[in-house]
């Protein structure tokens, strides 16, 4: 039988959890906005500011002053992500670990953290890029092929800011010339 002896005086938890926030640091209140407004948007407030408040609830939320008609508890919801006062702030760090279990997958990106490096913009181009593919693609409605277009176009200028200026010239030469 062979015996196992770690002979490293690495510490693995602190590896772990080096890049992973602090359980009291609640994402940023804008982020928070941002990410809950588009959920909003595509699953309805309603359902949005139910799912959050029962999540509140279950985790024994009871600092807050929540009323039981969902028509109600959306308007207070919103209204406290909009707010830019200290309390309506206080009330969406009371709701964050709540907002933070249920929110999908497809709008967490908005609360993380960012860096702004090389490989971050070259991934927002790709993702990008391939969203705009899939508007031509599909035919989407002109209203989302244009916006789609455009965070493409814009993803790619990021990649070289210190370019734009050329770049915009060699496609307005293009454009002149009837190249595309």
């Amino acid at each position: 039988m062979l015996a196992y002896t770690d002979f490293t005086e690495c510490n693995p938890g602190a590896l772990i959890n080096q890049n992973q926030r602090a359980a009291a640091d609640p994402p940023d209140h804008e982020a928070l906005r941002s990410a809950v407004r588009a959920w909003g948007n595509a699953a309805g407030q309603d359902v949005v500011a139910a799912l959050i408040l029962e999540r509140w609830r279950a985790q024994g939320g009871h600092n807050l002053d929540i009323p039981d008609d969902l028509s109600r508890q959306r308007q207070k919801l919103f209204r406290w992500l909009d707010g830019d006062t200290e309390r309506a702030r206080a009330n969406v760090r009371e709701l964050a670990p709540a907002i933070m279990d249920v929110l999908p997958l497809e709008y967490r990106d908005r609360v993380m953290p960012r860096d702004d490096d090389l490989i971050t913009r070259l991934t927002a181009a790709i993702s990008c890029c391939g969203r705009a593919k899939q508007a031509v693609m599909l035919n989407a409605p002109e209203h989302q092929k244009l916006r789609e277009l455009s965070q493409g176009i814009i993803s790619l200028f990021r990649l070289a800011p210190e370019s734009i200026y050329p770049l915009l010239d060699m496609v307005t030469v293009a454009l002149g010339a009837g190249v595309l």
